[in-house]
């Protein structure tokens, strides 16, 4: 199985995806109800965030600095 296709099947809940981002899960309550950053799964009354989303987010978030 591919690695992406592993990290699609996990599934964190905001406090988690807050934690592994450093941020409070304020902050990603506040950017779902503005529909900002950040890609969610809603399941029900659950939010939910998939790993390779997160992933994804802190890849584009990467500042390349010219030496």
């Amino acid at each position: 199985m591919k690695e992406e296709q592993k990290t699609d099947s996990i599934f964190l809940t905001t406090t988690a995806a807050a934690r592994m981002l450093g941020l409070a899960a304020q902050t990603l309550n506040y950017w779902r109800s503005q529909n900002k950053n950040l890609n969610y799964v809603k399941l029900g009354k659950r939010c939910l965030y998939r790993k390779s989303d997160i992933d994804e987010f802190i890849n584009k978030s990467v500042v390349n600095v010219a030496s």
